[in-house]
């Protein structure tokens, strides 16, 4: 149902990237979950001491022991220090209150997996966002559907700019005047065609008439898109079929005027010369010899 609506085309390829990142969250937590635990066995341990010392204040014995007294404790604190971005808020009272030899273990923590880490499971969850937003074969059809349309009525634009007269067609002069204007060479290369000279364009887009209208300009410039090359290609396709039509033109012309024969009617005579070969004439007389004996 959501697929019939264009308007949740956005949430069907949201909900579609997050089912793709559900394995990469899988074992990023996995991975997360060893590096909290072994930090928080770590702290909570050399933490222990200083819960236990009764010459230290009872409001610090207490604050540590609230968030790194037992390894449950630990881990959540270092699950906050990790995800909530709060990490001052428990860094900062232990190297204050129980020692700044500490300094070393966070800034480990936090230069590694804070930092790093994080950042790159952030990276490969991008990454695998946009492989699905690529590979989605309904979301590109629609999205160069969308691109063509947008073509396709630009070039309406210009073809209503050209022409001048009104009439709805282009004329080889008039595609000449235009396109010896360097910004309107400028504008079709923003549409990615091309174009040297007005004349070249013309034959390419001419049927055979004389005039473009708006659909063989369009059909025309559609073939043309794509680099210096693709319009190349286009022009030699454009060349060899003229050649094909003449030369068909002019085989006809000489099978309208018998210099040559066309295939059946040179079979008809091959097969008449075979048969003038066995032909033979009445008058005369066919001897055979006589078998001979064999016994």
């Amino acid at each position: 149902m959501v697929r019939s609506f264009r308007f949740f085309r956005g949430l069907r390829m949201l909900v579609k990237a997050c089912q793709c990142c559900l394995p990469s969250l899988c074992w990023s937590m996995v991975l997360l979950a060893v590096f909290m635990c072994m930090g928080a066995l770590i702290l909570g341990n050399l933490l222990q001491d200083f819960i236990k010392d009764e010459t230290q204040s009872l409001e610090d014995r207490i604050w540590v022991w609230t968030h790194y007294g037992t390894a449950y404790r630990a881990t959540y604190t270092l699950y906050e220090v990790t995800f909530a971005g709060n990490w001052p808020t428990n860094a900062r009272p232990v190297l204050e209150r129980v020692s700044h030899a500490f300094v070393i273990f966070y800034l480990l923590y936090i230069t590694i997996i804070v930092f790093a880490v994080i950042r790159v499971i952030s990276a490969i969850f991008l990454k695998d966002t946009l492989d699905e937003a690529h590979n989605d074969a309904q979301h590109l059809v629609l999205d160069r559907i969308r691109k063509k349309a947008e073509y396709v009525e630009r070039l309406e634009g210009v073809f209503k700019t050209l022409d001048v007269t009104g009439r709805g067609t282009l004329s080889e002069q008039v595609l000449n005047h235009m396109l010896a204007n360097p910004k309107v060479k400028a504008y079709f290369q923003t549409l990615e065609v091309d174009v040297q000279e007005g004349t070249a364009l013309f034959h390419l887009l001419d049927n055979g008439d004389g005039e473009v209208t708006l659909d063989e300009f369009i059909d025309g410039i559609m073939r043309c898109k794509g680099p210096a090359r693709a319009i190349d290609t286009v022009a030699l396709q454009s060349d060899v079929k003229q050649l094909d039509n003449k030369v068909t033109k002019l085989i006809r012309q000489m099978k309208d005027s018998k210099l040559i024969r066309s295939k059946s009617q040179a079979e008809g005579s091959k097969n008449r010369a075979n048969l003038k070969v066995f032909r033979i004439d009445p008058q005369s007389e066919v001897k055979f010899a006589p078998a001979a004996n064999n016994s």
